[in-house]
């Protein structure tokens, strides 16, 4: 009977010690795809704070009266350029990371980009510019936050 008692044991802390490293594992598993998560957003949103500043650089300046030098201005839209790619590269290559819902607000952000081509001035097509990749980092926070089980912060 002794020996039974302790064969019952023996299973029962072997079977619970197997428990506690399966459950070990796979938080650990869970919390590495959260940060990959969180990495991916906090970067697109980097990139896309990134794509908005030369637009609102060369606005205020034409609020403002005033010209933006050459090479400054240059810098800024090859600044935004490199964000564009940025951004294709990270929602592309994060898609099986964060939600497809992320590829489709940057897909509409493009259409909206597109849509600034065609402005009547320069002024409204700088407005309209700055007014997609706004709206698209506001899509992608949103988003982020739901993914990422973030409360309103």
């Amino acid at each position: 009977m002794e020996v039974a008692k302790l064969i019952v044991q023996i299973i029962i802390s072997v079977g619970a010690a197997f428990l506690a490293a399966w459950l070990a594992n796979r938080r650990f598993r869970n919390e590495k795809w959260w940060e990959r998560k969180a990495d991916a957003y906090a970067n697109l949103i980097e990139a896309l704070h990134d794509m908005k500043w030369p637009s609102g650089e060369h606005f205020d300046a034409e609020i403002e009266h005033r010209k933006l030098s050459k090479e400054y201005s240059e810098d800024l839209w090859a600044e935004f350029k490199e964000a564009r790619r940025n951004i294709w590269r990270i929602a592309e290559t994060s898609s099986f990371v964060v939600s497809s819902e992320v590829l489709v607000a940057v897909q509409d952000m493009e259409k909206a980009l597109s849509k600034a081509r065609n402005a009547d001035s320069w002024f409204e097509h700088l407005d309209e510019q700055w007014g997609a990749v706004d709206d698209c980092i506001k899509k992608i926070k949103e988003i982020g936050k739901k993914e990422l089980s973030i409360k309103n912060t």
